[in-house]
């Protein structure tokens, strides 16, 4: 906002992986905004750029779909400060903006109006956080919307807690430090291009971390999970799959429903109604999900037990505390995120077994190296090997927590990253983990390449020319999903209008896409069919 003030820049763009991460910034954004700036001089307007989401100046957005200029005068402005949010090819020219890191690498791939949000964004900081959370080809495609980015003289700001030395490299532009060098670098940091500085940070705790070989076991887990409830903990669980999640909900509801029902009041429920937290819920109920979840363990939230359950979703964005947090086997970078939810805010109200930070962390019973494939390849369960590819990094997570029983945050942060993710490490594996590196690294070439392939080559504005390719190019990859429309909006067991859908592709047969589905009533809200067998 000083950059800004000062006109060292012309406008912000704040880049979050997820549309809920965005929303979550941008009341924040807009609460900055409002201190640093007098009413007359204040930026406006400020977006959420996230499709489904769209704000401007905290207020919904109504889309002209007439795309017409009203003539009246007071309208007229109010389509002015609005002309920027009512297509997402616009996003970035508005003045500050908050939204996904896809409307961001958008402006460095050949795909339609590609040239009009890059002229918008080279006028801007942008700030992309959770850089960490990406594969190989979300990477390179970041790494030339950098280089373009600052190489037309725009600034870009790059937040993310747990970056490894591997992937700073490649984002600096910079040779790869050896592991020792990389160890003596202190944390937190700020980086430059040209130097380092060292930042102080006050907030320093000892974390315990126990294993338990229950990730096949849920009916080990259950009684441990009671007995928290019973001494009034705030509990989070998060699983690597939204299958797990729910099986995992649908055992400890039903032993509660049976042998103490009086703690079912703890188990996180939305209007009466108990659920897990995941990504698969319609738009609508999500945003209703997420605010019941702040209000049971966001930071003003009432003491008492607390269950919830749920995935990755619980590990970003939300500002949420709990008393002891169980865990899925996830990379170290994955799992500090998760940590962080534990004791994130002074609370006096603990119970005393819950006093210091504990984390359990669900692994395997047998050695992941069993996992291991005969072509190369690594499939274990709960995500392991499909979820999280790099049978790598979960091995050397786990050998550092068997060595680690206690941790010391940051303190420790550095040392465990980089022995997880650096290339010297991964080198001195065995040789069945190396030949899994190599079909690693042969995947992430691939998507390198397919990357390369993708994005625009940097030549003047009219050297440059190229075929839309804009139905085979992604932002990033993993399984594309379709956005329907209901033919009938329908209310959802929560009390929401839903008028879209988002289902996985794999719901749909090859050569089929519904534009608009058609939904019927029942009792536990709505059905529909996407096609039949």
């Amino acid at each position: 906002f000083r950059l800004y003030a000062s006109e060292e820049v012309d406008g912000l763009y704040f880049a979050l992986p997820t549309r809920v991460a965005a929303r979550e910034l941008y009341a924040r954004v807009l609460t900055a905004i409002e201190a640093a700036f007098d009413s007359e001089d204040r930026p406006c307007p400020v977006i959420l750029a996230a499709p489904g989401y769209v704000r401007v100046d905290g207020q919904p957005m109504l889309p002209d779909s007439f795309g017409v200029l009203w003539d009246d005068n007071v309208l007229d402005r109010r389509r002015e400060k609005y002309w920027s949010a009512e297509r997402p090819k616009r996003f970035l020219a508005a003045p500050i903006g908050v939204g996904t890191v896809d409307q961001a690498l958008l402006s460095v791939l050949q795909v339609k109006h590609s040239l009009l949000r890059s002229v918008c964004l080279d006028r801007h900081l942008l700030v992309v956080d959770e850089v960490h959370a990406s594969d190989a080809y979300m990477r390179e495609v970041l790494c030339a919307l950098i280089s373009g980015h600052v190489g037309r003289g725009g600034w870009v700001l790059l937040l993310s807690a747990t970056l490894g030395e591997s992937a700073a490299a490649r984002f600096l532009g910079r040779e790869l430090m050896t592991l020792t060098n990389a160890l003596r670098r202190p944390y937190p940091l700020l980086t430059s291009r040209s130097d380092n500085y060292a930042m102080v940070t006050l907030r320093k705790r000892c974390l315990d971390v126990e294993l338990s070989p229950s990730l096949n076991d849920d009916d080990a887990l259950v009684p441990r999970l009671l007995a928290a409830l019973r001494q009034g903990a705030r509990v989070m669980v998060i699983c690597n799959t939204v299958t797990r999640a729910n099986t995992l909900f649908r055992r400890i509801e039903a032993v509660l429903e049976a042998e103490q029902p009086e703690l079912l009041e703890a188990v996180l429920n939305l209007k009466g109604i108990r659920c897990p937290h995941h990504g698969r819920f319609a738009r609508a109920d999500r945003e209703l999900l997420d605010a019941a979840v702040s209000a049971a363990l966001g930071k003003y939230s009432q003491p008492g037990a607390r269950l919830l359950i749920g995935t990755q979703t619980l590990e970003q964005s939300l500002d949420i505390d709990a008393d002891w947090l169980v865990t899925d086997l996830a990379p170290m970078d994955v799992l500090l995120q998760r940590f962080g939810r534990l004791h994130r805010h002074p609370r006096e109200d603990r119970p005393a077994v819950f006093a210091t930070p504990q984390a359990c962390v669900r692994v395997p019973a047998a050695d992941l190296s069993g996992y291991l494939r005969s072509d190369g390849s690594f499939r274990g369960p709960a995500g392991l090997g499909s979820v999280y590819v790099d049978g790598r990094v979960l091995m050397l997570t786990l050998s550092e927590l068997m060595r680690r029983p206690r941790l010391s945050l940051p303190e420790d942060a550095r040392t465990l990253i980089e022995y997880t993710t650096h290339p010297e490490v991964l080198a001195a594996m065995s040789p069945n983990w190396r030949a899994h590196g190599a079909h690693i690294e042969g995947k992430d070439l691939a998507e390198v390449r397919l990357a390369l392939t993708s994005v625009l080559d940097e030549l003047p504005f009219g050297e440059l020319h190229y075929a839309d390719k804009s139905e085979r190019i992604v932002t990033r990859l993993g399984q594309p999903s379709f956005d329907l429309s209901l033919q009938t909006p329908r209310e959802s067991a929560f009390g929401a209008t839903i008028d879209r859908v988002i289902v996985p592709a794999h719901w749909v047969p090859e050569g089929v896409t519904p534009e608009i589905v058609s939904a019927e009533v029942t009792e536990a809200g709505f059905r529909f069919d996407v096609a039949t067998k």
